[in-house]
């Protein structure tokens, strides 16, 4: 489908480029931290009749390990969503075991379409193995199946599984692979990983490229929270396929911190945010590598932002903002004067994409390299940080998932830690309401 690129007056977002420190001294290489801050407008459509209408699946695991509580917290989360869709919105209802089957194909959610997507989740009974991809793919069709008939701009697929895939395809890179194409085509895919013998690799491949959320439950009521949640974030979107593209001076080497994928055309300084929720902040953060500098300077850079409206995704926005660096002479540098929130900001992201990616090779059982990939940083983690009132306690908490990820680990607390430092990383809400202090650092391995 050809895309409509035309300018938009008024973009349903801010977007804000700070410094760690907005200077540079000439005569040495230099590293600073980026903050790119989206904030997307409230969606005042979410409490109106007029608001866009949801096309959604759910794709229910009902393999035996699923039997007694967590399938009964999966049904009736999916019954609760079915309750608060409206008549115009669109639900599909999938269960798995070892084989796939469709029980709700894109039902409309009146009253009679409402009753016969509650009698199908109640029918719904444990057995066999794990057919994962299966299952999710099949929510895929059903969601595309309406996109192309009944004139959806796009739809939203929520997995609920607590197994391991021994059916179908297993491989992670491979379902991350299929889930990016599905999310450039306007079908999303969100999972929910319930209780400690799922793997977050298989589920966090969906989510991570299918542009939704790896979510982590272990109680019947979370269950419920995360997919509440994920029904309010469907409909307060404010904008598609949100995207950013830097331009940076010659020789300026950009690293991203947080843990966005690249657009299709393979520009290393393009990173896809996703969808935009009325309401919701988000961050990119950046460590930019700048070569030694002769002369004082203005280094000038821009960022263009590319999204697509919530309810056209044939029409394509474009916007682009400038901002600078100032290179001076030493005498008049003061390597005090940094903006010390912007730093402890982006010092968060990257200790939760640290974590992330060390408890990712963890899982892999690569123990050393886990090891490795947070020794290899801690130089530059460390400058960062410095004389900031938070330094040592996040050297403390660094050290401490060093030591987690440097052996065994498996159990509660490491779903917690990967759910969790997903979401810091990408600025995203946990959705259930146990969890609004909490920290991914809480959980490590005893």
């Amino acid at each position: 489908m050809s895309k409509r690129h035309q300018p938009r007056q008024q973009p349903p977002f801010t977007i804000r480029a700070r410094w760690d420190h907005s200077k540079v001294p000439t005569g040495s290489a230099t590293e600073r931290g980026l903050l790119l801050g989206i904030k997307a407008e409230e969606a005042e459509i979410s409490t109106s009749k007029k608001r866009p209408a949801v096309n959604l699946a759910i794709v229910i695991d009902r393999s035996g390990s699923m039997s007694g509580g967590p399938l009964k917290a999966a049904k009736t989360a999916a019954m609760g969503i079915s309750q608060r869709l409206r008549k115009h919105d669109r639900l599909s209802i999938i269960c798995y075991d070892d084989e796939v089957q469709v029980l709700i194909d894109g039902a409309r959610q009146n009253s009679a379409g409402r009753a016969s997507t509650q009698n199908a989740i109640r029918s719904i009974r444990t057995r066999g193995c794990t057919n994962l991809a299966g299952g999710w793919l099949e929510g895929a069709r059903c969601v595309a199946e309406v996109m192309e008939h009944k004139g959806h701009g796009s739809g939203h697929v929520i997995l609920l599984s607590d197994g391991l895939a021994n059916r179908g395809e297993t491989d992670a890179e491979i379902l991350a692979g299929l889930s990016g194409d599905l999310a450039e085509r306007g079908v999303t895919s969100t999972c929910v990983g319930i209780g400690e013998r799922y793997s977050p690799l298989q589920l966090g491949a969906i989510a991570d490229a299918g542009q939704g959320e790896m979510h982590h439950s272990n109680e019947p009521e979370e269950i419920i929270e995360v997919l509440l949640g994920e029904l309010g974030e469907v409909t307060r979107l404010v904008a598609r396929n949100f995207s950013v593209t830097l331009e940076v001076p010659q020789g300026i080497k950009l690293r991203q911190l947080t843990r966005y994928r690249s657009p299709p055309g393979g520009d290393n300084n393009a990173y896809h945010i996703g969808n935009l929720v009325g309401g919701q902040k988000r961050h990119l953060a950046l460590l930019a590598e700048i070569p030694e500098q002769d002369d004082p300077a203005t280094l000038q850079f821009a960022c263009t932002v590319n999204w697509e409206d919530a309810e056209d995704n044939t029409r394509e926005n474009r916007v682009k903002r400038k901002f600078k660096l100032t290179v001076v002479d030493p005498r008049d540098y003061d390597k005090k004067r940094r903006n010390k929130r912007v730093a402890r900001t982006i010092a968060e992201i990257w200790m939760a994409r640290h974590g992330y990616d060390a408890m990712v090779l963890n899982e892999q059982g690569r123990y050393g390299e886990a090891v490795d990939l947070l020794d290899q940083d801690l130089a530059s983690f460390s400058s960062l940080i410095r004389g900031l009132e938070e330094e040592r306690s996040m050297l403390r908490k660094r050290r401490a998932v060093r030591e987690s990820t440097s052996r065994e680990w498996s159990g509660i607390s490491k779903m917690e830690a990967l759910s969790m430092s997903a979401k810091m990383m990408r600025s995203k809400p946990d959705h259930r309401s146990a969890r609004e202090d909490s920290d991914w650092t809480d959980f490590q391995n005893d």
